[in-house]
């Protein structure tokens, strides 16, 4: 019997290895693959196996089919497409300056304008909120790739201007390799996002806490008089009186541990991962900008993003967020570019 029923099982494990740098030769109803000493590891395999056999069949339930699948969704998956615009804009850039992105001091004129391409990412992120009650949902951030600059409203805005995507293997070299900058900014705006969607769940924990701990103070409060008011009655043995006496010292320190664990129940914790992402290719209007201040004077690369008809934020140099607002400030190296907050804290 082979052990390949799914001529869809066999070309997506063959795939799957190929696209992790295994070498797969095709042998009917079987075939070999040569696989990376990191893949074999993480299969359980040899380095050289034929897959499809009776020995390591290919079918609904073998463990090396449940690998390649765990390999498979432990991914992210990305999908690549270009947007062909109707429009870059030629001129009047300067009055954007003061619209779009505007210096807190200093001079910045724009030099030169050239069309380019550019890359732009929306970054899909799952999150779950475990507390008494789970929440859970999708958040979407979009970021400039080459800068880390947040762009509000990407996937909403690209969607009017139907994107075309490429096939496998067909992907053009414009993509850029390292993104880990982008993937940063994109992660730390989808924190405070989920922050804002989590804003009314976190309340309900909170309201339903400090409910049950009022509920809980009274009730051994009243527990602690009744049992104080017991102490009076004239049947009580000596013992017994001690008994209940330590009960009454011994209430407080009860009822911290119940307080403690309604703590524990009502705490939220948030798990953020990501689960797709969608990059662009875009013509843009590249600008250089010279900022004159005090006597210090430098180049900045700025976008004109015909997606958003305006000219693309800038990411402060010091903490990464990023900004419309641009205090520039002297430093030994020449001038950075910093955000109100990091400004104030560097006076």
């Amino acid at each position: 019997m082979s052990g390949v029923t799914d001529p869809e099982i066999f070309a997506f494990a063959a795939n799957l290895i190929e696209k992790h740098g295994g070498v797969v030769e095709n042998r009917g109803e079987h075939f070999l693959a040569l696989l990376p000493t990191p893949l074999a590891r993480l299969l359980h395999l040899p380095d050289e196996v034929l897959l499809g056999t009776a020995e390591l069949p290919l079918i609904y339930g073998s463990p090396v089919l449940d690998r390649l699948i765990g390999l498979a969704v432990g991914e992210v998956p990305v999908t690549c497409g270009q947007i062909e615009v109707p429009y870059i804009k030629k001129a009047g850039f300067e009055q954007l300056l003061g619209q779009d992105i505007r210096f807190t001091d200093g001079l910045a004129r724009v030099m030169s304008r050239a069309e380019a391409r550019t890359t732009y990412m929306v970054l899909v992120c799952h999150y779950v909120a475990m507390s008494d009650e789970r929440k859970e949902g999708l958040v979407r951030v979009g970021v400039h790739e080459a800068s880390g600059a947040v762009i509000e409203n990407l996937e909403d805005l690209m969607q009017e201007f139907h994107p075309q995507f490429f096939f496998p293997g067909k992907v053009p070299s414009h993509f850029p390799v390292h993104i880990e900058k982008a993937i940063g900014c994109a992660m730390t705006e989808a924190r405070l996002a989920v922050k804002a969607e989590l804003e009314d769940f976190i309340q309900s924990m909170r309201r339903r806490l400090h409910r049950d701990v009022r509920n809980t103070r009274e009730y051994y409060d009243t527990l602690r008089i009744e049992m104080e008011e017991g102490l009076s009655r004239h049947n009580l043995t000596e013992t017994q009186r001690r008994e209940r006496e330590a009960k009454i010292i011994e209430l407080p320190v009860e009822m911290d541990r119940k307080i403690l664990d309604l703590e524990q129940k009502y705490s939220v914790k948030v798990t953020i991962r990501t689960c797709a992402a969608i990059r662009l290719l875009v013509n843009v209007a590249q600008l250089i900008l010279n900022l004159k201040y005090r006597k210090l004077g430098r180049q900045i690369k700025a976008v004109w993003n015909p997606l958003t008809r305006g000219l693309d934020p800038l990411v402060c140099e010091r903490c990464g967020k990023t900004i419309r607002i641009i205090c520039p400030s002297a430093e030994s190296e020449g001038i950075a570019l910093l955000c109100t907050g990091c400004a104030s804290s560097k006076r």
